[in-house]
């Protein structure tokens, strides 16, 4: 969860090395500090911090103010209950890492961002526990994405969204990101916009049941291991229709969002006339961010490139709506698209890209 900030280690503190970790800029201290040992384990490994500068958040099952003084003994310079819900943990942590000088639409634009990210925290963990989605997580991180596409800066929400270390959430805060966007630009009404910014949210739902091994490959899936990823659209739909409650257009999204026009997607092979509208932005959406992507073994494509690839797959996507997508990834002054459906990229893009 907290890796939506960046780079995250979880350590036990009598682990060896303990928790010296060069270049740390947060720790959070989750520690039973009724315990003496748990004490004296926490005194030596956060010694190294006590004057680095760090912030350290406690997080304590008692809020006694002996708990407290205790806590603030070792160094803690934030103190929260053990309890205390997803988001408010990863908006206190924000607003600790936030550069000095913040303007007012960048801290807008980061709280909505957390509030996109506690939810999806929230959803992938009832889904992997086999338990009933929260609606509500749902319901506040669609509410997030959108006003954040209001904002209209997509560059910020990618920034954001690149630093997260865990490739799952990385591509599922890049689909729904690019979606709201892609939305908004296309005029959707509100009621429309939620329903296409919820089908990107649950998009990858069934990832949550596939192997972990797998899903955190540092590197290329085998052919066994990808036709073992690519059950992740039908988990994802049999997992929503078992729960209920989800309009027809997220089921289908779910489903078939690694469809193609031309038939060559999965798992059905649908053709152009049964692929709907609303899926075809998920699947354009979903094409681009895993092209640019930050993953270990390969380095994100630059937005050109990967706009030129979405053209390049000709009768796969939708072209019509690629060519207005464009408007959205990059300058529309700097693509147009020529006759034969061709992207022309102007010097000043390249060199921005």
């Amino acid at each position: 969860m907290l890796s939506v900030w960046g780079p995250c280690t979880a350590l036990s503190p009598d682990a060896s090395g303990g928790v010296a970790h060069a270049g740390a800029r947060l720790l959070v201290v989750d520690l039973d500090l009724s315990e003496r040992l748990s004490v004296e384990a926490a005194r030596a490994a956060l010694a190294p911090y006590r004057h680095s500068g760090s912030h350290c958040i406690f997080l304590l099952r008692d809020m006694s103010s002996r708990s407290q003084i205790q806590a603030n003994a070792l160094g803690a310079t934030d103190i929260l209950p053990a309890e205390v819900s997803t988001a408010v943990l990863l908006d206190r942590v924000g607003l600790l890492l936030a550069p000095p000088g913040q303007s007012d639409a960048a801290a807008a634009l980061g709280q909505r961002f957390v509030a996109a990210s506690a939810g999806l925290s929230d959803l992938m963990g009832a889904a992997q526990a086999g338990a009933g989605l929260p609606m509500q997580a749902i319901e506040d991180s669609v509410t997030a994405l959108n006003r954040a596409a209001d904002g209209g800066d997509l560059n910020a929400w990618l920034d954001m969204v690149w630093r997260h270390d865990d490739a799952t959430y990385q591509h599922c805060l890049l689909v729904s990101g690019l979606a709201a966007a892609f939305a908004h630009r296309l005029g959707f009404r509100e009621a429309d916009r939620r329903l296409i910014v919820e089908a990107a949210v649950l998009h990858d739902i069934g990832k949550a049941r596939i192997p972990i091994d797998i899903l955190r490959k540092p590197a290329r899936l085998s052919a066994e291991e990808r036709e073992v990823m690519r059950e992740h659209p039908r988990i994802g739909h049999d997992m929503l229709v078992a729960q209920g409650g989800f309009a027809p257009m997220v089921l289908t999204a779910v489903l078939s969002h690694h469809e193609y026009l031309d038939g060559s997607g999965y798992p059905h092979g649908l053709n152009g006339g049964d692929i709907p509208d609303p899926v075809r932005i998920i699947t354009i959406c979903d094409v681009y961010a895993a092209l640019i992507e930050r993953r270990s073994y390969k380095p994100p494509m630059p937005p050109g490139d990967a706009y030129a690839v979405l053209v390049a797959m000709g009768g796969k996507l939708d072209r019509d709506l690629v060519r207005v997508f464009g408007e959205v990834v990059l300058d529309a002054a700097i693509v147009r698209l020529g006759q034969y459906g061709k992207p022309i990229l102007h010097r000043a893009a390249e060199d921005a890209a």
